[in-house]
């Protein structure tokens, strides 16, 4: 070897508490890494130092790491540090290992007798294109013609839920042991005839792969586990091989790969090095047990801790600012860390208050605009929700600002939307055949590809589109003439809507609630449902936002201005020049000189989901734990600007809603951030949006979060004649019930002047209305709206859901707005 690692280089290339980790070969060690700590680095001089200092053969160092990359990376950086070829053959994914184990493993033919599988050395491995061809063959003879592409989806997830988890079954004498979800024990805990359904279509899959001698990608894992629970002279040959064993983001690591792991591990040496830290631990949702890296110490005996404290990425006001709030989260004493930064303090964290998520985009764009093209590249934005990404595309776009989607689809190219466009695109245009065969079966109505067939050749035979043949085909009826029948009925009120020149936004609802769309959704992945609902929602608030913008265009230049913002965004630069968007969970393991993230509002980061009201206090709890670490891991990608963004009010879930501040804002380091902005305006209103407190008890019931200490504004809520003084502010239409009066009522709001001043402002009387009260408006009512200032009610159209309201402003422009979605402010 042409280099050695030996101590006095580890003392020459990294800092004290990384020489220790590094230097300390023999035992259990635990190394919590803060964020930017450098604990690639240390891990890569250990394993170097083993080879180099202390000759171990590097065939007999097993070293997990968290992605392909991240091991092809370590293995070059060990080449370069030895200066020539090592052999890091047991360097990988967990995955990648299993493949080797069982490849080496059913190439005996002992081991196969004794397993008794019929899967050999040679097996295949099928992606999710195999798996549904197989599960189809599988499930089409138990669920017939009610077999579709969201029961296969269904299916799969279910399968792939058993394959990554474990069962804790009880012993006699106390404790439990840990028994993998094969389909023997999935069937013996299935307590439903529903479970005992999907349980037999494991079962019977699984046995197909083993007629096909194949595996899934999942079986990588847990037949690898079950090989070695069933053969433990095998997994004690492997465990004596492995002399060092180094596992990378062990917080990441689920019960089945713990489960390898100590079947892999010698227990007389316990060689083991686990490199981690639990205030990044985002996975949970997927999988990820963070009481794994918790628990290290009780797992193994005499355990040695490292903990790497300084943060080499960013500025020293980041790395305060982010600690502070981390460290409102419960932790074990043992894995506490006062993580630091070296370097100059730098910018504060800027927390910048806008009125509503429109100026928010606005505002992210023009920060990065005026910073110029050569920070494009070296800046990301983060969002806890895809449906987000929506209005910060289109405000980049709009500056011509050029942007990448990190490991996502751009807004308008989800499925989910573009399904809903294609409703959109038939209403426009009844003779477009491609929008028509996107949708006339989805959701499903049982129209099959038999009776598509049937259209085509009555459409071409009569020189028309596919719509005009409709009436042709249920005139000769069959098991699909009621399918059709429907969906031209449903169709023809969405064109009827149209004619009348009924709302966009409202006709887009119609067309997600009239379709059963949500529904669909959830019958076809309820994992993902939710955040796609929120994408149909941000959908509505575009058609919202257009129709305000330009009031005498309707659902054709709609339809134009999207397809030409797709073409246009097809035709990306290069990736130089381009600024990053992604949601948070993308952003681990990167780094940014500049950060923006979007969404600081309570109920949006941390995120309020519809199952929380159901879930028990230990659950909100730790959810709301995990949502603080997403939000650490944000902050701790930003190398030298972080911005932070909470817009008071907010499109939501189909209406205008008010929004406090994140509680993360609230408790940030005043020392270390700098407020800009407000999120209320000066002028006496009612406002239209639902109140802020309503649905967000799922974290504790925490009200009114602010910015901690001397930097707390606190806004108002806005309370109704409720004696229980519970607020009346409504989401949404008006005129239900007018024996309802509304009520006057002082309320107080916080400005600040800088960050350290706050100046209480109280505002006089103001009215508050909802939507079971009579329309308030009425000509010469002065009134202000977010976006175009204030104005004068000219006239008053329409009623309920399609109530409109003229608007003069004071710019001189007259605008017809659609009184459900204007959230405007009444100034008399």
């Amino acid at each position: 070897m042409a280099s050695v690692v030996d101590l006095a280089r580890l003392q020459r290339e990294l800092n004290q508490e990384q020489v220790a980790a590094a230097a300390k070969t023999e035992g259990p060690a635990l190394i919590l890494a803060g964020a930017g700590s450098g604990k690639t680095r240390t891990i890569t001089y250990k394993i170097a130092h083993l080879i180099s200092a202390k000759n171990v053969d590097p065939r007999r160092i097993l070293a997990v790491t968290f992605t392909n990359k991240a091991a092809r990376e370590m293995k070059t950086r060990i080449q370069q540090i030895l200066e020539g070829r090592v052999n890091l053959e047991w360097m990988g994914t967990f995955h990648s290992i299993c493949v080797r184990i069982l490849r080496l493993c059913l190439a005996n033919d002992r081991i196969l007798q004794v397993l008794g599988w019929k899967i050999n050395k040679n097996f295949s491995i099928y992606d999710d294109d195999d798996q549904r061809k197989m599960l189809k063959e599988i499930m089409k003879p138990i669920f017939g013609d009610d077999l579709d592409a969201k029961a296969l989806k269904q299916a799969r997830s279910i399968i792939s839920k058993y394959k990554n988890s474990v069962v804790k079954e009880p012993l006699p004498a106390g404790g439990y042991r840990i028994v993998l979800q094969t389909p023997t024990v999935a069937l013996e805990h299935a307590a439903f005839p529903d479970q005992e359904k999907m349980a037999g279509v494991y079962r019977d899959y699984q046995a197909k792969l083993a007629e096909a001698n194949a595996m899934d990608f999942d079986d990588l894992l847990l037949n690898t586990v079950e090989l070695l629970q069933k053969l433990p002279q095998v997994a004690a040959q492997f465990a004596n091989r492995f002399l060092y064993v180094v596992v990378d983001e062990y917080q990441d690591t689920n019960d089945v790969q713990y489960e390898l792991l100590k079947l892999l591990i010698d227990r007389t040496k316990q060689n083991v090095t686990v490199v981690g830290d639990d205030d990044q631990s985002i996975y949970g949702w997927r999988g990820a047990n963070i009481d794994i890296i918790r628990n290290f110490s009780r797992d193994f005996d005499h355990v040695t801790f490292f903990k790497l404290e300084r943060n080499y990425r960013s500025s020293a006001n980041i790395v305060k600012g982010a600690g502070s709030v981390i460290a409102h989260n419960e932790r074990p004493e043992e894995m506490k860390k006062n993580v630091y930064s070296a370097e100059p303090a730098g910018d504060p964290i800027h927390v910048v208050n806008v009125l509503a998520d429109t100026f928010e985009s606005e505002q992210i764009a023009k920060r990065i605009f005026e910073a110029g093209k050569e920070q494009y590249a070296k800046t990301a934005i983060f969002y806890r929700t895809n449906a987000q990404s929506r209005a910060i595309e289109k405000a980049l776009n709009d500056l011509r600002i050029p942007c990448v989607i990190f490991g996502g689809t751009r807004f308008w190219d989800r499925k989910e939307i573009r399904d809903i466009l294609a409703y959109m695109r038939l209403l426009a245009n009844p003779k477009d055949d491609a929008a028509f065969l996107r949708i006339v079966n989805t959701p499903p109505r049982g129209i099959g590809n038999g009776t598509l067939d049937a259209l085509r050749l009555s459409a071409e035979a009569n020189n028309s589109s596919l719509w005009e043949a409709i009436p042709t085909e249920i005139e000769k009826g069959g098991r699909s003439a009621k399918g059709l029948e429907n969906f031209k009925n449903v169709v023809e009120l969405w064109l009827a809507m149209l004619q009348n020149k009924e709302a966009l936004p409202i006709i887009a609802e119609h067309v997600i609630r009239d379709s059963f769309y949500k529904e669909f959704l959830k019958k076809e992945d309820e994992s993902t449902a939710e955040e796609r609902e929120r994408n149909l929602d941000e959908m509505v608030n575009a058609f919202r936002e257009f129709e305000e913008e330009n009031p005498d265009k309707g659902l054709d230049e709609f339809l134009q201005e999207i397809s030409l913002l797709t073409d246009a965004d097809k035709k990306v630069e290069s990736a130089e020049t381009r600024v990053t968007l992604m949601t948070i969970h993308m952003a681990k393991g990167l780094e940014f000189e500049t950060v923006h993230i979007a969404g600081c509002d309570e109920g949006i980061f941390p995120l309020i989901r519809e199952s929380s009201m159901t879930e028990t206090p230990d659950e909100r709890k730790k959810q709301a734990e995990e949502e603080r670490r997403l939000f650490y891991v944000g902050c701790t990608r930003a190398k030298r600007k972080l911005y932070l963004y909470h817009a008071g009010r907010r499109f939501w879930q189909g209406s205008l809603r008010r929004f406090p501040p994140s509680r993360f804002l609230e408790e940030i380091d005043p020392m270390t951030v700098s407020v800009e902005g407000k999120c209320d305006d000066d002028s006496e209103q009612s406002f239209t949006g639902e109140p802020w407190n309503q649905g967000f008890s799922g974290f504790g019931g925490r009200q009114r979060p602010g910015f901690g200490n001397r930097l707390r504004p606190q806004y108002g809520a806005y309370r109704g004649p409720s004696s229980s003084g519970s607020s009346s502010i409504s989401r949404g239409s008006y005129g239900r019930n007018p024996e309802r009066a509304t009520g006057l009522h002082k309320t107080e709001r916080i400005v600040y002047k800088n960050p350290q001043v706050v100046e209480k402002v109280e505002k006089g009387p103001r009215l508050v209305y909802d939507e079971n009260c009579d329309n308030p408006l009425h000509k010469g009512v002065r009134v202000q709206h977010l976006k175009f200032g204030r104005g004068v009610v000219i006239g008053i159209s329409g009623a309920g859901e399609n109530a409109r309201v003229e608007v003069r402003f004071s710019d001189g422009n007259v605008r017809k707005l659609i009184l459900k979605y204007a959230g405007l402010q009444i100034l008399d």
